[in-house]
């Protein structure tokens, strides 16, 4: 029996070790499996945001803020009015600057059209006049030149009838320029001036247009209004800017993860990943990185639990979520990428 028993056992040892052979053998036939690209466990702190990112809006004006439109969780369109800050004193300056576009263009149209016939007329009687007055200056000049020559007159009232004489012949070359200065009508270099004149107004109105349509503060995109941070009454700057709402597009939720620089070759664009919150205990949204980013930088997502360290480099990645995971935007999550 004992005989049996010693023959079994060294069958079994042989056997064993005949197998441990085989194995050993095959396993240096075989070459080693190649680690997965993406191994599942691979995980990242993250917060949600909304797509596109935040968007913060800013009053381009300085000055008294008069309206707000809008309120959180306001949805708004691209372009919409959001608020308005006091322009009396630009809309004061518009009305003068197109009083002034009326001014040049009635100086224009006087100088193309010329003068009225009232004042032709008048300007025709006063060389008539004058022409009349030269007539009897030189009669006069006429009669007196022999009497002086003869000595019936002095020589004094010869002086007084030449100088009647010049007198009357440079009133009547006067009113002769001025007659042809009106019927020739406005001259090119004058219009030219009037012309510049006209278009220096419309350029201060579309500057003062310019300025009042930076009092009203527009959506740059449609989202939601995440952020009111101005009320009705108070002054806002543009040195430094002041921010006045924050807008966000909640239509798809976007995760921010950041992962650590030692973990960056393991993921890639395409990749699936689960999210989970604190939040929500035992639920779990699915996703699909988007984008990686190309820059390393430093952590803005802090976790609080005891191993973390804040001087870990990381790089960030950008989640998609599936529809439907509304997740709140600013909400801590954690991100695993699964195969």
């Amino acid at each position: 029996m004992k005989t049996k028993t010693k023959w079994w056992l060294f069958t079994a040892v042989a056997g064993a070790a005949a197998v441990g052979l085989s194995l050993d053998l095959r396993a240096q036939a075989e070459p080693p499996i190649q680690a997965m690209s993406a191994p599942l466990g691979l995980a990242a702190p993250g917060r949600v945001e909304p797509f596109g990112e935040e968007r913060e809006v800013g009053a381009r004006a300085p000055g008294l803020l008069v309206t707000v439109h809008v309120d959180e969780n306001d949805r708004v369109v691209a372009g919409q009015v959001l608020a308005e800050i006091d322009r009396s004193e630009l809309e004061a300056e518009r009305t003068a600057a197109l009083a002034t576009i009326e001014l040049r263009e009635a100086e224009r149209a006087r100088l193309l059209h010329g003068a009225r016939s009232q004042e032709r007329q008048a300007t025709k009687a006063r060389l008539t006049a004058a022409q009349a007055s030269l007539s009897l200056a030189r009669k006069e000049h006429a009669r007196i030149e022999p009497l002086v020559v003869n000595g019936v007159l002095t020589a004094a009232d010869l002086d007084r009838a030449v100088e009647r004489l010049d007198s009357a012949t440079a009133q009547t070359s006067e009113a002769a320029k001025q007659l042809a200065l009106i019927e020739a009508g406005a001259r090119r270099d004058d219009l030219l001036i009037a012309d510049a004149q006209i278009a220096l107004a419309q350029t201060r109105v579309a500057t003062i247009d310019a300025m009042i349509e930076k009092t009203y503060v527009r959506a740059p995109v449609a989202g939601t209004i995440l952020r009111r941070h101005r009320r009705q009454g108070e002054t806002v700057g543009t040195q430094p800017p002041t921010t006045l709402f924050v807008i966000g597009d909640l239509s798809r939720r976007m995760v921010r993860a950041e992962i650590d620089e030692l973990d960056v070759a393991r993921i890639h664009e395409g990749d699936r990943v689960e999210v989970v919150a604190d939040a929500y205990p035992g639920d779990r949204f699915g996703g699909k990185i988007t984008r990686v980013a190309q820059r390393v930088g430093g952590k803005t997502v802090t976790t609080e639990r005891p191993p973390e360290r804040q001087d870990r480099k990381v790089l960030d990645a950008m989640i998609e979520l599936d529809p439907g995971a509304e997740l709140p935007v600013g909400l801590r999550v954690d991100v695993f990428v699964v195969p």
